[in-house]
């Protein structure tokens, strides 16, 4: 679908942030928004429509740590021709600390771009004003029907769920009744672990496997989202084409949610008749994957279907598509990602996945998410921002990592790649041979979308003798990116 500009001028924005470098507990502070013209210092910005009335961008905060004296959430509207309003947020530090501040801007449902700032909390501190942080807003398009779920995570452990479309709803403040989720989302992860090896008994095995699938889905729904947002679903569920999470994504397995309540028929799991997305906090908003060449990594001991899988994409892409080869080296991989890959970069080997992590045994050693490290610092993959697609067991899977988490998921966006495909628990060898080759037909062949590629992949292979590998994939990256190869129109 292509996103809504709803013609208007067209020009360059930034979203620009204000606030206090330091002061002392117990203040007021300000934090000022605003959305201004131009390019920003030094940066080139890409010129984005605003109709003729203006248009409605929601701002919100996220202040963990500080104790916000206004709502976290108001509204800018953006008319052509000029700056927007100044936005003023009161913000007070309880305790002494170096604080992060976050600021986003939406659209409709859609995520159009965010900017942090810090604030130093000490004893005696004299208020001083900060730096001011821009951020660039390539684009104020959005799509129609988008819908946006923020869950954010508090000091206290409490979480904040907001559901954004064209209509804003409030922040829902949510706490699991167990506590830690991770414990119940790993019992799920093993039993779909045991039914993909199980699979292949027959019609009856097949329907049983699908019926307890599907209960699963039906209580995480129950238990993991909360009432109101329910209610708020519902209300949109006739209009929603694309379903981005934003935000805490180790909590629950977003693709596994079967919405269904009393006097709202289920319509199957959300994954399978939306387009679900993930979004990482700081992620950037990449709208075309861009695929002039194409790397492969296949060490030695990967699953027997993965030089078939190799042989199928190299068909698809054609010739005109650079063909960077099969790395086999730990060394080779991390010299290709540090200068900056760029085009598609298609892992088919096996990963193995511990309460330690993920790990990939290359011909010379391991490879784990540590090694992302510095391509993930110097942001080594944004010049090109590469779709990476992790086609290996757990791929997807993350640990708490010094109070952050760690995966190939969040490494490789913050090493600046466009999109991430990867998978949430162990996976049957054909079935992600199958899921593969439908997911680049329609992203490549077809010019469908990542978010309905995504979707179109899982109905093509869901009904797999019972097999749930077509709900173990996440995607990473912008519902509505496109993908060109050399020669696209």
């Amino acid at each position: 679908m292509a996103p809504r500009t709803d013609g208007g001028s067209m020009e360059a924005r930034c979203l620009i942030a204000e606030l206090p470098e330091q002061t002392s507990p117990g203040r007021d502070v300000p934090l000022h928004v605003q959305i201004v013209r131009g390019t920003g210092k030094g940066v080139q910005l890409r010129s984005f429509a605003v109709p003729p009335d203006g248009a409605r961008v929601l701002v919100t905060l996220h202040a963990p740590g500080l104790v916000a004296v206004d709502d976290l959430y108001q509204e800018l509207h953006v008319m052509p021709g000029r700056d927007s309003d100044v936005l003023c947020f009161r913000l007070k530090a309880p305790t002494p600390g170096l604080h992060q501040v976050t600021v986003r801007a939406f659209r409709g449902g859609t995520f159009l771009g965010e900017v942090t700032c810090q604030i130093s909390v000490g004893h005696g501190s004299v208020t001083r004003d900060g730096a001011q942080h821009r951020a660039l807003l390539p684009s104020m398009a959005f799509d129609p029907g988008e819908v946006t779920l923020q869950v954010l995570k508090d000091a206290t452990g409490a979480f904040s769920f907001q559901l954004m479309s064209e209509t804003f709803y409030a922040p829902e403040i949510f706490r699991f009744r167990a506590g830690d989720t991770h414990r119940a989302t790993e019992q799920i992860y093993a039993e779909l672990r045991r039914a993909a090896k199980a699979t292949g008994g027959g019609d009856k095995d097949a329907k049983r496997l699908h019926d307890r699938l599907r209960n699963h889905g039906v209580q995480l729904w129950t238990s993991a989202v909360p009432q109101a947002v329910q209610n708020q679903f519902w209300k949109e569920a006739d209009h929603v084409t694309a379903f981005t999470v934003l935000g805490e994504h180790d909590v629950v397995p977003w693709e596994l949610l079967y919405p269904l309540n009393e006097g709202h028929k289920g319509r199957g799991f959300l994954a399978e008749w939306l387009p679900v997305v993930r979004r990482l906090l700081g992620q950037d908003r990449v709208r075309t994957l861009s695929l002039p060449s194409v790397a492969f990594v296949v060490p030695p001991g990967s699953p027997a279907d993965a030089d078939e899988e190799v042989k199928s994409l190299r068909a698809r892409l054609g010739t005109g598509v650079a063909d960077a080869g099969v790395l086999t080296n730990r060394a080779a991989l991390t010299a290709l990602l540090e200068g900056g890959h760029a085009g598609l970069l298609h892992f088919a080997c096996h990963n193995t996945f511990t309460g330690t992590g993920s790990c990939v045994t290359m011909a010379d050693g391991p490879f784990d998410p540590i090694d992302l490290a510095s391509a993930a610092q110097m942001r080594s993959l944004r010049d090109h921002h590469p779709l990476v697609f992790f086609n290996a067991c757990r791929s997807a899977g993350e640990i708490d990592w010094f109070g952050e988490s760690l995966g190939w998921a969040p490494q490789f966006l913050n090493a600046g790649a466009g999109a991430f495909v990867g998978t949430l628990w162990p996976v049957r060898s054909d079935s992600a041979l199958a899921y593969a080759d439908a997911f680049y037909n329609h992203l490549i062949t077809g010019r469908l979308p990542l978010g309905e590629a995504s979707m179109k992949a899982r109905q093509a292979i869901r009904d797999l003798d019972g097999d749930p590998t077509w709900l173990a994939y996440a995607v990473y990256g912008s519902p509505a990116a496109t993908a060109t190869t050399p020669g696209t129109p």
